[in-house]
């Protein structure tokens, strides 16, 4: 189908509409997503604009992978995949979203043909340091997803956020920010990191050994201060937004009012605690070691720091 000129009132609408479904999916918020992105659709599929429709899909999939809609996330990327050609951005990411819903679901068999396909886009990025820069960028990616993943434990328990914040208080007042990395790190389960190291094997196939140097080696899973870096580092990707999207309550009020305000409003264990529960994660000691982790980095080095991969920015 050739699609059709959008009138100026089509134009107009979606220049609303767009920017709000962005907003929609950094704030997580998945119903107010999908509602938009219907009347996305309504503009755009009758004109037949059906690749700028996959693009809002793309947005509204990812937002239910984030708030644990992981079946719904799938077929939706199924339906991006069937709708746009391989060649394209859109179609890259819904293909490497689709492998971090089975990642988070710790099914590595069926990650493992979208993680092969993802790395076969390489031939498509002429640039030989752009190509090196996506193939480690995913394999890092997917190296944190598994982190992730290995960490959840099903439970879906409510955590007390006065206690989180002050246990992390305490944690703050007595130890170095090395110490916690080391307690966050220990708290890993042996067994997580068998997963871990796995599609870490499966993430690297593709990269030749001078890439692989760039990438942590799987013997640094073993070294609990590293570990717990990495999972600080894999658990950018999920609390980013919150913190550092400048029109977020905490990067404001952290801004104007300093630390202290944001931690008399409990907003950071809030945003901490509840990302964790959209992980599954409900381990009490990792939410205390996160949050006085963020509280000694301060969010302005944490946000520069800890910039995740993002799977919309993987363009060729």
């Amino acid at each position: 189908m050739h699609s059709s000129p959008l009138s100026e009132d089509q134009k107009n609408k979606l220049k609303g509409l767009e920017p709000a479904l962005r907003l929609a999916a950094s704030r997580k918020d998945y119903e107010q997503a999908k509602k938009i992105t219907q009347e996305i659709q309504s503009i755009l599929r009758p004109t037949g604009h059906e690749t700028r429709l996959m693009q809002a899909k793309n947005y509204l999939f990812e937002t239910a992978l984030e708030t644990g809609k992981i079946d719904t996330a799938i077929s939706g990327f199924v339906g991006v995949r069937q709708k746009t050609a391989k060649s394209t951005r859109l179609y890259l990411e819904a293909t490497t979203l689709i492998a971090i819903c089975y990642l988070r679901k710790k099914d590595l068999k069926s990650a493992k043909p979208y993680m092969i396909e993802a790395f076969k886009y390489e031939k498509n990025i002429k640039s030989p340091s752009k190509r090196t820069e996506f193939k480690i960028g995913l394999a890092k990616k997917f190296d944190e997803e598994a982190l992730l993943s290995s960490l959840a434990t099903g439970s879906t328990t409510a955590f007390n956020i006065d206690q989180v914040q002050y246990d992390a208080g305490e944690l703050i007042r007595t130890k170095h920010e090395d110490e916690i990395l080391e307690m966050l790190g220990s708290s890993v389960p042996e067994s997580a990191l068998d997963f871990t190291k796995e599609v870490h094997k499966e993430a690297t196939y593709f990269l030749s050994h001078e890439e692989k140097l760039l990438l942590p080696s799987p013997e640094s899973f073993g070294q609990k201060k590293k570990l717990g870096k990495g999972i600080l580092s894999a658990f950018q990707s999920v609390i980013w937004k919150s913190l550092c999207d400048k029109d977020s309550e905490i990067y404001k009020m952290w801004f104007t009012n300093g630390i202290q305000a944001v931690l008399d409003k409990k907003y950071l264990t809030v945003a901490i605690t509840g990302a964790l529960s959209g992980l599954s994660i409900g381990t009490y000691a990792i939410a205390v070691y996160l949050t006085a982790l963020l509280v000694k980095l301060g969010i302005e080095v944490f946000c520069e720091t800890y910039t995740p991969t993002s799977i919309m920015k993987m363009r060729k």
